[in-house]
């Protein structure tokens, strides 16, 4: 049974970062353990299970392949490209169609139900995208909570959402944030943050002309958005991805905007 599952997922084609629409989204809907108004009304899924675990040679301990209700959008918004959210993510497939996906939005479909009439797929998504919904992914469960204080006074810098938003906008590149914190815990109402600030920016320093400028033009008002009463601004560097050194990885954070969050009052 468990050989024959293998064998027929194979056959389909099954892999990482395929796109079913249509009658074949509405099949696989039909098997989903999931029973939820949007997986009806999602455009598309997205297979996103680990190609190794679509085969693996065991039912009890890979029982499920996992799929993302996608739906098309006409255009994507550069705030939600890279990733940069940690519960929407708009990536493209290699048709040009963009798609909007949703962290909480996932089916499952028992393997041991596949069989020779299920869907195949001739689209996917474009390699750039499906490497950032892995990254989006697994960034879900290992991104770093940020001391309750210091998400609080982020969120009362005044628009610092619409700011970031047209900052995305002016720049398209920047990919995503990564802070230093100075100290790394709650402190007193009378107490002032150290924030040091990465920019990481997409691609090679080689690849983009007049890099210093825009380096500095971000840097400037980068460190402007982020200073206030509580938080003095340190250190602020634009880094382009072939840029970035393992030894800073070591000790600056991801910062995903996750202080935007109902506890706040704020809406995601």
């Amino acid at each position: 049974m468990e050989e024959t599952v293998q064998k027929c997922i194979q056959q389909l084609g099954w892999k990482q970062g395929l796109v079913f629409d249509g009658t074949s989204k509405e099949e696989l809907t039909r098997n989903a353990t999931e029973r939820f108004s949007w997986v009806d009304e999602a455009d598309s899924l997205i297979l996103f299970s680990q190609d190794c675990d679509l085969l693996h040679h065991s039912l009890e301990n890979e029982p499920f392949v996992e799929f993302l209700c996608a739906q098309a959008i006409g255009k994507s918004d550069v705030s939600l490209v890279h990733g940069k959210n940690p519960r929407r993510l708009h990536v493209i497939d290699t048709n040009g169609t963009w798609f909007d996906l949703q962290m909480s939005h996932r089916i499952r479909i028992p393997r041991n139900l596949i069989n020779k009439n299920f869907p195949v797929s001739d689209r996917e998504l474009s390699i750039a995208s499906l490497s950032t919904l892995v990254s989006w992914l697994s960034k879900r469960y290992s991104r770093p909570a940020f001391p309750d204080t210091f998400n609080h006074y982020l969120s009362r810098i005044r628009n610092l959402d619409d700011k970031l938003k047209a900052l995305n906008e002016s720049y398209p590149s920047i990919k995503r944030f990564f802070f230093s914190l100075d100290p790394f815990a709650e402190i007193p109402s009378t107490g002032v943050y150290s924030l040091d600030i990465r920019v990481l920016l997409h691609g090679r320093s080689s690849e983009v002309a007049q890099k210093t400028d825009m380096k500095e033009e971000i840097e400037k008002k980068v460190e402007k958005l982020f200073a206030g009463p509580h938080i003095t601004i340190g250190d602020v560097n634009c880094t382009f991805e072939d840029e970035v050194t393992i030894y800073e990885l070591s000790y600056f954070r991801v910062w995903d905007k996750e202080y935007l969050s109902s506890r706040y009052g704020l809406i995601h």
